[in-house]
């Protein structure tokens, strides 16, 4: 099997226990030799020495780093999709009940009570979409980077899946209803990101997923020169957005004149 499909069998095996943490628990009394990422690296050692027997060492030395680095990689990426998405929900359950405890307490105030109370109302309206935004911008991410690595198999065990399913929907619906308050009491309408944001939203998450995976394969391969010159180019992306729209530009060099 190539990386991807050795990978991708894997999954399909540890998914059947239904949750990462079940998947662990299997795993505690296991010998060493039986825990994934060992499993995993000595069947791709094997299979990419079985076709060169017979050639120079150099050249099976270097298949067989091929293989070990596709497959870590995936590994490492399929863990850190689930890691990051966990990591997500946790954080985005209490941003929602957060924004929803708002919106109910600013519904709920008799019109004129309060003379902020609209545009406090309209700040909740698009910090739900804004949520719900980021929560669709990691999804597509996630789309992205198994189709790339994973021959479109989903990374995430299913109760995470489930988790990240109702997580979505309810962000939804608290978009909507706050939306739908400030509708009522003629606030401005919810302006939406361009298509081209959301892209690159997205590209950028994607990257989050892969450069650390990426650093972390080569770290454990003991490559770490190419490991720092990933990290170091994807930390700069992160700095390089942080900044202002405006220093972007002036960063950028000149096109060719034509």
């Amino acid at each position: 099997m190539t990386p991807t499909q050795r990978i991708v069998a894997w999954l399909d095996e540890a998914h059947a226990f239904g949750s990462l943490e079940a998947y662990v628990e299997s795993l505690l009394d296991q010998p060493p030799e039986a825990f994934p990422l060992n499993r995993l690296t000595r069947e791709a050692a094997i299979a990419a020495r079985a076709p060169l027997r017979g050639k120079p060492t150099e050249i099976i030395n270097a298949a067989v780093r091929k293989a070990l680095r596709e497959t870590v990689f995936r590994f490492d990426l399929v863990m850190r999709i689930n890691v990051t998405v966990h990591e997500t929900l946790e954080r985005e359950s209490l941003v929602q009940a957060l924004i929803a405890s708002n919106v109910a307490l600013l519904m709920n105030l008799e019109k004129g009570a309060e003379p902020s109370y609209l545009g406090r109302l309209v700040a909740c309206r698009d910090a739900a979409f804004a949520r719900v935004d980021e929560l669709l911008a990691l999804a597509e991410a996630r789309r992205v980077v198994e189709a790339r690595y994973l021959d479109s198999r989903a990374a995430l065990f299913p109760e995470l899946a489930e988790r990240w399913s109702e997580c979505v929907h309810e962000g939804q619906v608290l978009a909507v209803m706050a939306e739908r308050g400030v509708e009522l009491d003629g606030g401005p309408p919810f302006e939406p990101l361009e298509s081209d944001v959301l892209a690159s939203k997205a590209a950028q998450l994607g990257r989050d997923l892969v450069d650390p995976a990426r650093t972390t394969t080569l770290e454990k391969l003991d490559e770490g020169r190419q490991a720092i010159a990933i990290a170091t180019g994807w930390v700069r992306s992160k700095m390089e957005l942080s900044r202002p729209a405006s220093d972007r530009r002036a960063r950028r060099p000149p096109s060719p004149r034509r």
